[in-house]
């Protein structure tokens, strides 16, 4: 039974059988139907260990028929948990119909949002630094001096600081406001660029710190937040046509609430 599943595309035999269990078959179109209904990441797993996937659909089977020859289905508690299934079922599929694939989006749509929420889709002020980090305030002080005396930056880094970064002559990289401690972002903020800071003390250490880049705020272009804008457009809009669908709901049927039964305790 395995042969129809041996190839890496869908048999051309649709109708073929590729597993009988009583009175129930699964034929390869079936199978893949099943498939096609994972989530997607998934998908491509059972594709590749589709012999697997047809034992535990073999096992849900044997399983199943079990619990029907011993009338499990016809129990009072279990019928309450198919019919709220059933309910849950039918709940989705209506919110699919009527709200989910009522949702529409244009891109006037997007633009129009974009123009509004400017604020929300501006890149952060970004700062590159480099820095020389020591044990102790006498030895920063000393560095400062080095500095003052024409030494690079870049060379003290190398040779005097116990930071990681120091084989990169000090160079944290850039990063935006609140990534760093807030010790060392006062340091950095109060410099222009190619400036060096005083003695700045955090919990590592005393730090010298030389900013080499800063970067100013700026719009990022519609293209790169399309997909965030749709997806807010469409969880308002999803709410909206939702709410709206439950208002006719109500008005077009006999609603009544006993607040006073709220009250009565359970038995």
């Amino acid at each position: 039974m395995f042969l129809a599943l041996s190839g890496c595309g869908k048999p051309s035999g649709k109708s073929v059988v590729v597993a009988t269990v009583g009175n129930m078959k699964m034929t390869v179109s079936d199978f893949y139907e099943r498939i096609s209904h994972l989530p997607e990441r998934y998908q491509e797993i059972v594709k590749r260990r589709k012999g697997e996937y047809l034992q535990e659909w073999i096992n849900d089977t044997l399983l199943y028929q079990e619990a029907l020859r011993k009338n499990v289905h016809k129990g009072k508690d279990v019928q309450k948990v198919i019919e709220e299934a059933r309910k849950k079922i039918l709940i989705a599929r209506l919110l699919k119909d009527e709200v989910d694939d009522a949702i529409d989006i244009t891109e006037d749509d997007i633009r129009e949002f974009y123009r509004k929420n400017r604020a929300r889709y501006i890149t952060p002020e970004i700062m590159r630094v480099s820095h020389i980090l020591v044990p102790s305030r006498e030895e920063s002080e000393n560095i400062l001096e080095e500095l003052a005396g024409g030494a690079r930056f870049e060379d003290l880094a190398r040779a005097r600081s116990v930071d990681p970064t120091a084989q990169r002559g000090g160079d944290i990289g850039y990063f935006p406001k609140g990534q760093l401690m807030p010790e060392f972002e006062a340091g950095c903020a109060r410099l222009d660029v190619g400036g060096i800071s005083g003695v700045v003390k955090t919990k590592l250490g005393y730090h010298v710190i030389m900013l080499t880049d800063r970067r100013q705020p700026k719009p990022r272009p519609i293209k790169d937040v399309d997909e965030d804008i749709r997806s807010r457009l469409r969880t308002v809009k999803r709410q909206k046509i939702f709410n709206e669908l439950l208002r006719r709901l109500r008005e077009e049927t006999d609603v009544e609430v006993n607040e006073e039964a709220l009250q009565t305790p359970s038995e």
